[in-house]
């Protein structure tokens, strides 16, 4: 079976994807035609971005920071910026989790 892009068009449907990570298969299929006036399935465009590992994600829902969360976790960072690794040495990291309330 032959391919309906080239690797040319391959990279162009990579680089499109990678500059606007919410384009969808279908607005990636009509770019390329019109970029190049190859016609290809959504189908096809999945599978392309599929083979260099680009894969449909769904963005995890998150409480956006506020300037009030920036302004305290600089300040955060600033007052622990010049800790010695004596004093980070009394501190636990755990594994993040992200809880909702």
């Amino acid at each position: 079976m032959t391919r309906v892009t080239t690797p040319n068009e391959d990279r162009y449907l990579a680089v499109t994807a990678k500059r606007n990570r919410r384009s969808t298969a279908s607005d990636l299929s009509r770019q390329l035609s019109s970029a190049t006036g190859t016609t290809v399935s959504r189908q096809t465009v999945y599978r392309r971005l599929g083979h260099i590992g680009l894969y449909a994600r769904r963005p995890v829902r998150r409480v956006p920071l506020t300037a009030t969360h920036c302004r305290l976790r600089l300040a955060w960072s600033r007052e622990h910026a010049l800790w010695t690794p004596q004093q980070w040495s009394c501190v636990m990291f755990s594994d993040e989790s992200r809880f909702s309330l």
